[in-house]
């Protein structure tokens, strides 16, 4: 057995080291979350930039976030996954053996060698307004979904592109070089800057994106320690994601399409409503949350 992938059992003394790389700003909440779930009390030790764990190590990809990636790269468009496939070709060459992604900003396909294995329970799906939103005002989206959303809202305001991360965004607001911004709940709550938020859009109001608030755990298909998955694995949101993500497919779409998507569990009924904001279609697709993958087919369907 691989060394960096020993397990303890019973009481056989092993060793399970797991190195993780997150791929966005909230990497260090991501990293931390899946690790405080598989090993509770853990020691730590900071060095180098690794966070070494009694029981994991913890890598952080340094340097920058998707969006100034994509600033450096030229293109929004044509980079929106180079920064997981980055840390998908380190999961394929064994420098790491999980890598933790935000759901909605995964490519519309992975490494034939990899797959998602595990989901964390769904943060908060909803955006929200860092600023004044209100009509005849500058507000900075570079968000297709949303651009095309707000444009409906506010007919007379000027929709402008805006870059950077978090921070840089609302500090954009604060130098009114935009009048108000909108930035995801799961992102503000989790970097704790819940107290720059002027508004939280109802989920029907501003529809989000699929997968939003979700972290994606992905691994090698034969990697050793598939069967911890479970452990961390939230079962309903791993079905309600995989389902946005099947309709997603279906149109040919990625984390840059102007597609919405709400998905509600009420016992073992799943339904999904779907918004195609570039074709202006809708629909709402009920069924068995044990058929989810079927489900998102249908969505996906029904808007494309």
């Amino acid at each position: 057995m691989n060394k960096r992938t020993q397990i303890i059992l019973g009481s056989v003394l092993a060793l399970l080291v797991i190195s993780v790389i997150a791929s966005s700003a909230l990497s260090n909440y991501r990293a931390n979350r899946i690790e405080a779930i598989l090993n509770p009390q853990p020691s730590a030790s900071v060095e180098d930039g690794v966070v070494t764990l009694d029981k994991m190590v913890v890598t952080i990809l340094n340097g920058t976030n998707r969006e100034g990636l994509s600033t450096r790269l030229g293109s929004r468009l044509e980079t929106f996954g180079v920064f997981v496939t980055k840390i998908e070709q380190q999961l394929l060459d064994g420098n790491i053996d999980i890598a933790v992604h935000s759901f909605k900003d995964l490519p519309k396909d992975l490494h034939d060698d990899t797959d998602i294995f595990a989901v964390m329970k769904r943060h908060d799906p909803r955006d929200a307004v860092i600023g004044n939103l209100v009509d005849r005002r500058k507000i900075g989206t570079s968000s297709p979904r949303r651009k095309l959303q707000l444009a409906k809202m506010f007919p007379n305001s000027e929709i402008l592109p805006i870059r950077g991360n978090i921070d840089t965004r609302i500090q954009k607001v604060r130098d009114n070089e935009y009048d108000a911004t909108i930035l995801a709940m799961a992102g503000l709550d989790t970097m704790d800057l819940g107290h720059e938020i002027n508004k939280i859009m109802a989920i029907n109001e501003l529809v989000p994106a699929v997968g939003q608030g979700v972290i994606a755990v992905q691994t090698k298909k034969d990697a050793e320690i598939n069967f911890l998955m479970e452990q961390i694995n939230h079962l309903e949101t791993y079905q309600c994601a995989m389902a946005e993500r099947q309709m997603l497919k279906v149109i040919d779409g990625d984390c840059d399409t102007a597609i919405g998507s709400i998905t509600n569990v009420c016992g073992t009924l799943l339904t999904i409503s779907a918004w195609n904001y570039e074709n202006n279609s809708s629909c709402k697709v009920e069924g068995l949350l044990s058929d989810y993958n079927a489900l998102g087919l249908a969505a996906g369907s029904a808007i494309k």
